[in-house]
């Protein structure tokens, strides 16, 4: 359903209730609102109530309906109704200074840090009651909402049949309930499409450590809303994941994270062994083919395998599912070894999670958060694709296509 904007963020009053339009909103529901709208909804809202504060003191004017106006917040657009008065004499605080079309770094970062940085929404709430915004109460009431909604909403759209990647990581957290703290885990996919933009495709929390039946619940669930065809997926070795990525996508490529490999070898070699692990390693990543990357492999496998056989045992079986990555483009060979694609999330979420004492308060509060970080990332620097993807998007599709099209 379509969402009619100056419908939701008209912040004229009902004379007959005394409801502003966005407290009507709130109490009709607000499923299908963007963060892009509510952001409007929250800055033409504390507009009015401005406005009603100046016509409190100054009796002989009055108020004169409302404009329309675009604005920035950072990299998002917003459009907002700003309140006037008959002498023309009042000028919301909340805008940014005349003839400026956004707001400073310091300002624009207000609305959203709020939200990042409290530790619950009523602390934020409280917070904001303290700072004589009232009225913006409910507005980070209806943003906490339409997070959480917007969020379960990428766990169930219909899914593009072609993905040139998809990329699948779990992060630990834990939640208060009640006086103790509960283990969690995201389960998180981000998929890069075929005109190179990277969008969230699941972000499911579980309660519980990270498991193999709810990673098999969330990859088959990407299939269920239409996911097909993927060129390479990319994954740590979550014991007993490999086999499963391997039935759902088996003209796909499967790639192990080279950063979780190296950080095992950190904690399986002794220090001296592993700085000449890692830079072997490093010789590997820059290697101009897959032969010569194969190669120098073996040759590092053959250097410990004698002083540490399990864990070089454990390598040469997934050799394949380590070196994939030199398969494509130069450019793109970084990007594709590791599941540092999901760290962004999972980094924004760690920031917030330090902010809030080391825990989420509730559920709740984790996934407006998590909402919160996909949000930023989405209508941010994912809105286009990266300067190295698209340099190599012309070749990935033309792999793309080579492999499950035979090149037609």
């Amino acid at each position: 359903m379509s969402t009619d904007l100056k419908k939701r963020v008209t912040p004229k009053s009902n004379s007959s209730t005394g409801k502003t339009e966005l407290a009507e909103v709130l109490e009709s529901g607000i499923g299908d609102v963007s963060l892009r709208e509510l952001l409007g909804m929250l800055i033409s809202s504390v507009g009015a109530s401005e406005r009603k504060a100046y016509l409190s003191r100054v009796a002989q004017d009055k108020a004169n309906g409302f404009y329309d106006r675009d604005l920035q917040v950072g990299t998002i657009p917003v459009d907002i109704q700003v309140p006037r008065t008959r002498s023309g004499q009042f000028r919301p605080a909340v805008l940014p200074a005349a003839y400026q079309r956004g707001y400073n770094d310091e300002t624009q970062t207000l609305l959203l840090g709020l939200l990042a940085s409290g530790r619950s929404v009523n602390a934020v709430k409280e917070a904001l009651g303290k700072m004589g915004l009232s009225s913006a109460k409910q507005d980070l009431e209806a943003i906490a909402t339409s997070l959480i909604e917007e969020l379960e909403l990428h766990n169930s759209r219909p899914l593009d049949p072609d993905l040139l990647a998809l990329f699948v990581d779990g992060k630990y957290v834990e939640l208060r309930d009640g006086d103790k703290l509960r283990p969690a885990c995201i389960y998180l996919v981000v998929g890069l499409g075929r005109d190179g933009k990277k969008r969230v495709l699941s972000c499911v929390v579980r309660h519980g450590r990270e498991n193999l039946e709810d990673w098999k619940a969330v990859l088959r669930g990407l299939i269920e809303r239409g996911l097909r065809r993927v060129m390479i997926v990319i994954h740590d070795d979550f014991s007993g994941l490999l086999p499963i990525s391997q039935g759902l996508f088996p003209q796909s490529d499967i790639q192990l994270c080279v950063v979780h490999m190296q950080r095992n070898a950190k904690s399986h070699l002794s220090k001296t062994d592993a700085t000449e692990f890692q830079q072997r390693w490093r010789a590997i990543k820059a290697s101009w083919d897959v032969e010569v990357g194969q190669r120098q492999f073996e040759e590092l496998c053959d250097r410990f395998v004698k002083t540490y056989p399990t864990f070089i045992g454990e390598l040469r079986k997934k050799r394949e599912h380590y070196l994939a990555f030199l398969k494509y483009p130069e450019g793109m060979r970084r990007s594709l070894s590791t599941t540092n694609v999901v760290e962004a999330v999972n980094g924004q979420l760690e920031i917030m999670r330090r902010n809030s004492g080391g825990y989420f308060h509730s559920e709740d509060t984790l996934k407006f958060k998590l909402g919160l970080a996909v949000s930023s990332l989405e209508e941010g620097r994912w809105r286009s694709g990266a300067r190295t993807i698209m340099s190599a998007l012309h070749q990935l599709n033309a792999m793309f296509q080579s492999r499950f099209e035979g090149g037609l």
